[in-house]
């Protein structure tokens, strides 16, 4: 909110340079993500988010850090994206939401006001703390065993002209463990299935992360980790 209202004050002298909020928040993003992809920001739109058919919101509150984001994991929602949520905490905003903005509408406010609130996360995965890159390594071990199965699991083709180093890559999720994995990330094996074929079938998929992710010694190693995932 402070940033937000400094950024009104100095468009009030005629410009919008100035460092915002993700110079702190975002510093490890920046860094992971220009090294991966070569951008430092996000490369999704909002409206990319309504046509995903699976969100992974890791290491964020959006209920109690920025609740605009729980009218769009709704709208997602009702398009037929599956949101999952990895994260120690079982947030609130994600087990029960009541948008305030359908009291804007008299028929919907009635119905908002004594139905049940909504479930916005289809899932939740309480990794443990720091774990994150014990999860994806499992995830991206489990989806080239699923390859062995199904040859069209992986874009072969994308990761052969557009990737770097994924033989290598290869190489080490075989050679990790189960059991370092799970004990990593301290989920079952299960969930870790779970969601993996999950991603099997819902190419259209979108990860967004927050201070859980970002603010670790060692939070770009769990972006690339998610980077890797989605390449």
């Amino acid at each position: 909110e402070a940033a937000y209202l400094y950024q009104l004050l100095v468009r009030k002298f005629g410009t919008n340079n100035l460092p915002d909020c993700s110079n702190m928040c975002h510093e490890s993003t920046g860094v992971a993500l220009l090294e991966t992809v070569g951008i430092g920001k996000g490369t999704i739109k909002l409206e990319d988010l309504y046509e995903a058919q699976l969100i992974l919101v890791v290491g964020q509150n959006p209920g109690t850090n920025h609740p605009r984001m729980l009218s769009a994991l709704q709208k997602a929602k009702a398009n037929g994206a599956i949101i999952v949520s990895i994260n120690p905490l079982q947030e609130a905003g994600l087990q029960g939401f009541k948008n305030p903005q359908d009291f804007l509408n008299p028929l919907k406010a009635v119905q908002t006001l004594v139905g049940p609130a909504e479930t916005v996360a289809d899932r939740w995965l309480p990794v443990k703390l720091n774990g994150d890159v014990a999860l994806f390594q499992a995830l991206c071990k489990r989806l080239l065993e699923l390859e062995q199965q199904n040859p069209n699991i992986l874009d072969r083709k994308f990761i052969d002209n557009s990737c770097l180093g994924f033989a290598s890559f290869k190489d080490q999720m075989e050679r990790l463990t189960w059991d370092e994995l799970l004990q990593g990330c301290a989920l079952p094996f299960a969930q870790i299935q779970e969601l993996a074929d999950l991603i099997a079938i819902r190419p259209k998929m979108v990860l967004c992360w927050a201070m859980g992710i970002t603010q670790h010694r060692n939070g770009v190693d769990n972006i690339r980790a998610m980077v890797n995932l989605c390449l």
